[in-house]
């Protein structure tokens, strides 16, 4: 047994199966006189790998992954049916990455993800509002080097973990006893370069990436196996985003030019709260290394020991200009224009420098005592820390400095910045005076963060011991399979900001002085090229000045309202049955889980001190899962199951609190204050429980094609479904303050939702049948047709219906068209998902806020230019296609939009042969 099925002993037993297959799949076989290499040889590990399971699953091959210019394991996901990837949702990091996972729909916090089987700790997505600690894994943090395949399971089966209401996402690692127990090297160098570099400040330029893995076997019988994976990358790049406010987006005015609230369209013309527009440089770095120790001392007994260590650090640097009518009143509007009497603008700086450290190790045995019995014991534990260190700095035009300690500046819109808007575009224009924009004695110091920083951590412990009796692939007649599980899950969050404001005492601090050089020309701006401080010598003369020159605004409610320790402990019993003949395989099981949780978050009490508030719940399920597999012949397969699944909710809506940002500090206490955010925690909340039915039909091509074709169908009903909800309007309890306008964000349950869909996969290796001299041509499709339905509750009472799940796009399609032929590999690749719903505003339908359409083509080449050489070439993101989101009325107005760079990489790779 090779360790790579050690590692799934715990699941069905397709994966020895599978695992079995890729191991034998040593050697070119030959098809219509083509030799099966490269992605041909990858599309047979992979229908091998999906034909052998009993579930409906998918699987990428390490080869895949890497032969595409997906550069993370989440890229390479978007590549599988009913999969599609997602940015970070929040409104402050930039999203020309991928970093999650969606799954039919659902997203990471719903899709349960392992390494070897075992559970892996996570730091989060970034979200500059919420805690950053989420529940599911962000995949872009590990690399693509550590895997030798990707499992997704889409069919739950009661010795898995019940919390994958989408799906199971399995990176398994590499085995030194594939490949025949022979020695195994591979290794890789690029250059890479991002089409978007060097604006508004020089970046580095080109990037570069290693990696390389290697595995040995040694000893008298070569029992024992050494896995070493290793990867360094590191690029720069930028994108460039154009958008509107960061909460209500659009205004609407009555006829008298008077702003409306709430669900009240006025004369239903929308009008950008103002325009942003953002240049964010990024330097990404990422390295990692896995260590695998494997022992197999005989024939019934075999365990391994693997480490790991992850790295990713995005050094951001963002520089903002704001145009902004505040909110005053609107004249001579027309059905796309208005003028703003008065209005001003906003220069920003923020260096954010994002650091993830991931360590995980594990260990585990089988042992094996005769044909039929097996017994197992793993163990892992992973630690996952996050550090975001934040530097910013604010200039506005119109800022009022206020007397020594006596608050923050404020803001006075003026006519010199006032303008016509123009909305005929899908990115509306905010002309100002040229003359009063580019006057920088306009523009005061209004904020300076010397001090703030978001830190975020998760430790998880899990142990499970599994004993299985007849459970061999080729077992048949009865069997069984029983196991323990026990998981100590421990994430914390916590955020501190010092922020202080110029006061009368101190010198004019004005732009002028701190200016750095002029960037880009802003493209819905004509005639107005970006503004930028320099850092340093800004930062050198504020640290130079007394700290009696500035207002230290209290940040007292920020530091502690968001921060939180929670503690999980989940207990998991199963117990499952099989039949199995040649043709019919059949499991059926319940799994018990057992949670129990605490959480300690911050209250401020009357006295306005926050203190520590202990929540503490728990909750018990039994959860039965069916499976059944019949083929029908040997090229044809159908697989049905039942199974009722958890969404457990995010780790921080436990948390008894309730936050609230604004955001100029003079809005305090202003009962019409616009931009104000409030987030609350709601401790009593619920797992989502999820019905799931599934049915597939899988196809094996004739041999001198070579492929599959498969079909699959699914429907969820899904209870107590989470997600966030939001409303408007806040009283503060502890001033008494009701602001009108705030939107209030609350996880909770709502009443019901389901979603159902369809996936279609086709696999075409040779395109030889139609003729001879399309032989060294091949292609892959897959489409998948989701829909969802989600009542939201109002707080009004009763409901609204919306078509989607959170996170989940319409349709998913992928085709990637091949050539392979005399050491020469060539792909296309094409990706396009639907649009998908961002997040919701309960009471506010038209705020409500998806992600629109998306395509995107990327193209790669591999030439061999001897035995053990190849050079490679590879191009992402080919039509530099943006990643935008829409809202309003007809969810055709803009939210914001962020450029994609295209990515190109060069290099070569070595795999000698042993």
């Amino acid at each position: 047994m090779s360790s790579t099925a050690t590692a799934q002993s715990a699941q069905t037993p397709q994966d020895t199966t599978a695992a079995q297959a890729k191991d034998s799949d040593t050697q070119p076989t030959t098809l219509d006189s083509v030799q099966v290499t490269g992605i041909r040889k990858a599309n047979e590990a992979a229908i091998e790998s999906k034909l052998a399971a009993n579930t409906i699953s998918d699987v990428v091959s390490a080869t895949d992954a890497r032969a595409l210019p997906d550069l993370t394991i989440v890229e390479a996901l978007r590549r599988v049916p009913g999969l599609s990837v997602l940015p970070a949702i929040d409104n402050e990091h930039p999203r020309d990455e991928a970093s999650t996972p969606v799954v039919r729909g659902l997203g990471s916090s719903y899709n349960n993800v392992t390494i070897d089987g075992l559970t892996i700790a996570s730091p989060g997505t970034p979200n500059g509002n919420l805690g950053s600690v989420t529940r599911g894994v962000r995949l872009d943090i590990l690399p693509s080097s550590m895997i030798s395949e990707i499992g997704v399971v889409k069919t739950f089966t009661a010795d898995q973990d019940p919390n994958a209401v989408g799906g199971a996402i399995d990176l398994r690692t590499r085995s030194a006893f594939d490949n025949g127990n022979k020695p195994f090297f591979t290794m890789e160098a690029s250059l890479g370069h991002a089409s978007d570099n060097g604006q508004p400040s020089s970046q580095m330029d080109p990037g570069y990436r290693v990696s390389g893995t290697g595995s040995t076997t040694f000893g008298s019988d070569h029992q024992y196996g050494v896995v070493v994976s290793a990867n360094y990358q590191t690029l720069s790049s930028y994108t460039y985003t154009h958008m509107t406010t960061d909460t209500v987006f659009y205004n609407f005015y009555n006829a008298a030019g008077q702003l409306q609230s709430g669900n009240n369209l006025g004369n239903g013309i929308p009008v950008p709260q103002n325009d942003k527009s953002w240049y964010v440089e990024d330097k990404r770095d990422r390295y990692g290394v896995t260590g695998k120790f494997e022992a197999k001392p005989s024939d019934t007994f075999d365990a391994y020991l693997l480490g790991g260590y992850y790295y990713f650090k995005d050094d951001m640097t963002r520089n903002e200009n704001i145009i902004d009518g505040r909110n005053g009143p609107v004249y001579n509007q027309t059905a796309t224009s208005g003028t703003y009497p008065v209005g001003d603008i906003e220069v920003g700086y923020s260096n954010q420098q994002i650091t993830t450290r991931t360590k995980v190790g594990q260990a585990g045995f089988n042992w094996h005592p005769d044909d039929q019995q097996s017994l197992s014991a793993r163990a892992s534990y992973s630690d996952a820390t996050y550090d975001e260190p934040i530097y910013m700095m604010k200039f506005i035009a119109g800022a009022t400095p206020q007397a020594p300690g006596a608050g923050g500046a404020t803001i006075t819109p003026s006519a010199p910045f006032g303008f016509t808007y123009d909305t005929s575009r899908f990115n509306a224009a905010f002309p100002v005076n040229p003359s009063a924009y580019y006057n920088l004695n306009n523009y005061g110091l209004f904020y300076w963060r010397p001090d703030y920083g978001r830190n975020a951590a998760d430790t998880i412990r899990t142990g499970r011991l599994d004993y299985r009796f007849n459970q061999d692939e080729m077992a048949r007649g009865l069997g069984f399979a029983t196991g323990l599980t026990y998981t100590d899950d421990r994430p914390s969050y916590s955020v501190h900001r010092d922020e202080f404001d110029p006061n009368t005492s101190a010198p004019p601090i004005n732009l002028a002085n701190f200016a750095g050089p002029l960037g880009a020309n802003l493209p819905y701006n004509p005639g107005l090229n970006l503004l930028t401080i320099d850092p340093a010598r800004a930062r050198a003369y504020l640290d130079s000045l007394p700290k009696s020159d500035f207002n230290s605004t209290n940040q007292n409610d920020f530091n502690n309202q968001d921060n939180f320790q929670h503690k999980e402990r989940i207990f998991g019993a199963y117990g499952l049955a099989t039949y199995a003949t040649d043709a019919l395989y059949l499991q059926g099981g319940l799994h018990y889980d057992g949670t129990l949780q605490s959480t300690i978050g911050y209250l401020r009490g009357p006295d306005k001190v926050y203190r520590p508030n202990r929540t503490s719940s728990d909750y018990r399920h039994v959860l039965p899962s069916l499976l059944g597999r019949y083929s029908l012949t040997d090229d044809l397969d159908i697989r049905a199951g039942y199974s009722r699944t958890l969404g457990r909710p995010p780790y921080d809506s436990y948390a008894a609190r309730s936050s609230i940002n604004f955001v100029n500090a003079s809005d305090i206490g202003n009962p019409n204050a616009t931009g104000v955010t409030v987030t609350q925690g709601n401790p009593g909340i619920k797992p989502r429980v999820s019905d799931n039915f599934d049915l597939s039909f899988d196809w094996r091509l004739p041999a001198e094609t070579g492929g599959l074709v498969s079909v699959a169908l699914f429907d969820k009903q899904i209870h107590d479904e989470i997600f966030t909800v939001s409303n408007l309007g806040f009283t503060d309890p502890t001033s008494g303050v009701t602001y009108k306008n705030a939107i209030v964000s609350t996880p909770v349950n709502a009443s019901n939702a389901r979603i159902r869909g369809v996936e279609l996969n086709g696999i075409v290796n040779s395109f030889a049948v139609l003729s001879p001299m399309l032989s060294a041509f091949g292609a892959s499709a897959n489409v998948s047709l989701l829909d969802g339905r989600l009542a939201v509750p109002l707080s009004t009472g009763g409901t609204r219906n919306v078509d989607r799940l959170v996170g989940q796009p319409n349709y998913v399609m992928n085709a990637t068209l091949f050539y392979n032929r005399d050491g020469l590999e060539l792909r296309v690749a094409y990706n396009r998902q639907g649009r998908a719903l961002r997040s919701i505003v309960s009471d506010v339908s038209w705020q409500d806020l998806y992600w629109a359409p998306r395509s995107q083509v990327d193209l790669s080449a591999t030439y061999q230019i001897g035995p053990s050489l190849s050079l490679i070439g590879q191009v992402s993101n080919v039509g530099h296609s943006r990643i935008t989101t829409v809202t309003g009325p007809g969810i055709n107005l803009l939210k914001n939009s962020y450029s994609v760079p295209t990515t190109y990489w060069f290099g070569v790779r070595f795999t000698p042969k042993f």
